[in-house]
């Protein structure tokens, strides 16, 4: 058995109200379409050196840029992005755990509810007359395993 608490009505709240803070504090005006998204340069790892060292070049030698580049803003930017870098892979692995825990309830449960199922299926064959009408109607839906296919409803 998992050893893992339940959160609380108060803990879930607190939660949202946190997540509710989080997202006030985002721009709402950016909400990119998937073809936009496709669009726009994607700054990695390897195009981020050079980001910084056109970014330095520009600092150190401020004859060299064009006057439709502000560099302060761009320096900002830069900035910006990479606190959104720290803060979207902090939240990662906040995701991660959720789901490892999840994962993990979710697998205990459907053991339990598992070892259920047969129990009624073995009884259901044992003649108990009331493990039937369970074992008929759970049936339907027990499809577990890593090879079931799900049934299409017609």
């Amino acid at each position: 058995m998992t050893s893992v608490r339940n959160f609380t009505a108060s803990d879930i709240a607190k939660i949202m109200q946190h997540v509710s803070g989080i997202r006030m504090m985002l721009p709402n005006h950016i909400n990119l379409k998937a073809s936009e998204r496709r669009s726009l340069f994607k700054l990695n790892a390897k195009k981020q050196v050079f980001v910084e060292a056109a970014l330095q070049y520009m600092k150190t030698q401020p004859d060299t840029v064009p006057s439709q580049v502000d560099v302060a803003l761009c320096a900002n930017f830069l900035n910006m992005y990479h606190q959104y870098s720290e803060l979207i892979d902090e939240l990662d692995k906040i995701k991660k755990l959720m789901e490892d825990v999840k994962v993990k309830i979710g697998n205990d449960v459907m053991n339990m509810t598992k070892a259920y199922f047969h129990n009624a299926r073995f009884a259901s064959q044992s003649g108990v007359k009331k493990a039937k009408p369970i074992y008929e109607q759970l049936k339907m839906n027990y499809a577990v395993g890593r090879n079931s296919k799900k049934k299409s409803i017609i």
